[in-house]
């Protein structure tokens, strides 16, 4: 069967594909007798003649041997006088077209007619027999597709002729009506679907109930040489559609409640979906941000608040509180998460950012008391980390990681720029202060500048200050920035991928130079500072993507570290458990002595994304559950038991540790190559013990 390229059945066959190929040619100089050989050869009543060049000049039919014959010429005479000169030729690439192929084989003088190429050379014969053979198969070809098409409609269809009797009918229809396309064939339609009303002429989206079903109705008629010879009648079934239609008139009253109540508040609202677009706002927003709300549906809440903190909820799914200051107001802002619960997992799906603004005592009395505990929280923050400022409060048993302390401890006396570079939570932050402590400048300012957490708009003139009344809304005094308040000590400019373009000139100009110029400004200033970026990213790629300068990334990368992952040196995840024990339990006054071996074999075994922030964010969550005793394995939280894909389920703890003592074995022996020996080092055991738990799991 001929497979169609497309939907155009003209092109569906050409005459290359319906021609008779097994043909001889002659030629001019070759004698009656050679003829008649060629056609006893070819059994064909039509053989073409060629030129020297093989390119068509005339055929010579059956019919002219015999009239040479009847004329008495002799067998070894030639054949030219009888050759019909000028033929009817057809190309080989022409498509099947009843009209045409019909005229040029009539006005054939012969029963055949030549198949020629672009260069006029035969390529083949065609006549009836091949013409009707090619007709055959277009129209099997042209039956299967039709009979796909009405079958796999997304419409009900019957079919009935003229005298209202049921031809065909489609799947659609017959699971529609409960109907059975053998039983009811030939019946009327009247007597299968009673309810259904049929009309004279065409009609289309008529709405009808048939066997209390809703559908619209659309009646076609059948043409065929200007004759009507039957009708098609298609249902589309719109019972779903009245479904929704009615949830959605359910919904639409529910927008306009919740638009009342919201627009009753005397307080901003915003909700924002997962990407941090504005997806409402409340009258009490637009008249804060003086604006319409459908100028600010799709804008990203980061611009209209100044805030990245929808951001961090949207990622983190937990409340914040801050305060903002939009269009000159100090407001309090709220973030709450949006949570809904898909596939049993319970997911942020937006953000709703309450500002209330300070209109009354409650607020004030509010801010006021939000700013004390920030300052004391900032304060306690601080101190913590000066405690924690030094390279040799990176705990570590790594060699690679303790040579890396060395080299940074070294550099730290010069001012050289230090690129730190590693995944989020690997301690670059520490790093950075660790450089800073080792440095002459331990006594000046370190200042932190997080790239990603500052609005575009705000970053410049947070970074290097503005003059005095330099933009609307601007302090008349003016304001200084962090490499003005960072002066003969560090900046750390962290999540330095994430700055955007326009302020890397103004980087590298400060590297360069040492010098630069604040919003607004109309002289340069000088500037003594150390810098030391970080990024998780990976800058060379963001160079390829036209998102970072490579000649700012050049000047940043003159003394680059890459921090290792956690998972990369295991034997620092129990040293810095000890650590963060110690720091929590003077933080929450709670007194825990240590950590089970079940909990401890937990830990080895987890691939820490998060790395050492996850680490401390797990063992604060355990400090706060345990506050005396150790930390056990029902005190970590379930993310730790989740070995690649497959989340363990705590049913037991003789199960959880079974399974978790199974898994350090295997890590500790994918981590040696198979040594069993070094997987027993790795794991502080005797080779014995580590050949008993093998054989215990089946393992050896």
């Amino acid at each position: 069967m001929v497979v169609p390229e497309n939907l155009n059945y003209t092109s569906w066959l050409t005459v290359k594909q319906m021609m008779n190929k097994h043909f001889i040619v002659i030629h001019p100089s070759d004698s009656l007798r050679t003829v008649v050989q060629y056609y006893q050869d070819s059994r064909l009543d039509t053989l073409p003649v060629v030129d020297t060049d093989e390119k068509l000049i005339g055929v010579f039919p059956k019919k002219r041997l015999y009239k040479a014959l009847l004329d008495g010429s002799c067998l070894d005479d030639p054949c030219t006088p009888y050759i019909v000169n000028e033929p009817i030729s057809v190309p080989c690439d022409l498509c099947y077209d009843e009209i045409s192929m019909v005229v040029r084989s009539s006005q054939s003088l012969v029963d055949y007619v030549v198949v020629v190429d672009q260069q006029g050379s035969p390529v083949g014969m065609i006549g009836t027999a091949e013409y009707l053979r090619g007709s055959q198969k277009l129209i099997m070809t042209s039956n299967v597709l039709l009979e796909s098409i009405f079958n796999a409609n997304y419409e009900g269809i019957i079919v009935i002729d003229n005298n209202g009797k049921i031809l065909r009918i489609n799947p659609v229809a017959e699971t529609m009506f409960g109907l059975n396309s053998a039983e009811i064939k030939g019946l009327h339609l009247e007597f299968v679907l009673p309810d259904l009303k049929i009309f004279s002429n065409r009609s289309r989206g008529i709405k009808q109930i048939i066997q209390t079903l809703p559908v619209i109705v659309s009646q076609m008629p059948i043409i065929a040489d200007d004759v009507q010879i039957g009708t098609k009648i298609a249902f589309i079934d719109i019972s779903d559609m009245e479904e929704m239609a009615r949830e959605l008139e359910i919904v639409k009253d529910l927008q306009t409640s919740l638009d009342g109540v919201l627009n009753a508040s005397s307080d901003g609202v915003f909700v924002s979906d997962i990407s941090g677009s504005v997806k409402y706002v409340n009258e009490s927003g637009c008249r804060l941000i003086a604006d319409n709300a459908e100028a600010m549906i799709g804008m990203p809440i980061k611009k209209l608040l100044t805030s990245g903190v929808p951001a961090e909820v949207s990622k983190n799914g937990i409340a914040e509180v801050e305060i903002c200051c939009i269009n000159d107001r100090n407001c309090i802002v709220s973030h709450i998460p949006i949570n809904e619960v898909i596939y049993d997992e319970t997911q942020t799906v937006g953000v709703v950012s309450t500002v209330y603004l300070d209109d009354n005592r409650l607020t004030e009395e509010i801010a006021r008391k939000w700013l004390s505990l920030r300052q004391q929280v900032q304060y306690y923050r601080d101190e913590l980390e000066k405690r924690g400022n030094s390279f040799d409060n990176l705990v570590s048993k790594n060699s690679g990681f303790i040579k890396m302390k060395k080299d940074a401890h070294r550099i730290a006396r010069s001012s050289s720029t230090v690129l730190l570079t590693g995944e989020s939570g690997v301690g670059k932050g520490m790093f950075a202060h660790a450089i800073h402590a080792a440095s002459p400048r331990a006594n000046q300012p370190f200042v932190k500048v997080n790239c990603a957490a500052i609005p575009e708009s705000l970053l410049e003139s947070e970074l290097f200050g503005y003059a005095p009344g330099s933009f609307t809304g601007a302090s008349r005094k003016g304001k200084i920035g962090y490499f003005t308040q960072a002066h003969e000590g560090t900046v750390f400019l962290d999540e330095i991928g994430d700055m955007p373009l326009s302020i890397q000139v103004k980087i590298l100009q400060v590297l360069q130079d040492k010098e630069f110029m604040r919003v607004g400004g109309v002289r340069t200033q000088k500037v003594d500072v150390r810098i030391i970026a970080a990024t998780n990213k990976d800058l060379r790629e963001a160079i390829n993507k036209g998102a970072f300068r490579e000649d700012l990334f050049y000047r940043l990368n003159v003394i680059q570290f890459n921090l290792p992952p956690l998972r990369e040196r295991s034997e620092d995840i129990l040293p810095l458990t000890q650590v963060f024990i110690q720091k929590y339990n003077e933080i929450l006054g709670s007194n825990v002595v240590g950590i089970t071996q079940a909990a401890k074999d937990a830990l080895l075994i987890h691939s820490w994304p998060g790395n050492i922030r996850e680490l401390e964010n797990t063992i604060e969550r355990a400090a706060n559950y345990v506050l005396e005793g150790e930390i056990d394995i029902e005190h970590l939280s379930a993310q730790i038991f989740q070995f690649g894909q497959q989340p363990y389920e705590p049913s037991s703890y003789r199960s959880i540790l079974s399974d978790v003592d199974k898994e350090m074995l295997l890590v500790a022996l994918k981590k040696a190559k198979g040594n069993k020996s070094a997987a027993a080092r790795l794991l502080k055991m005797s080779r014995s013990a580590f050949y008993e738990k093998l054989g215990k799991y089946n393992l050896s």
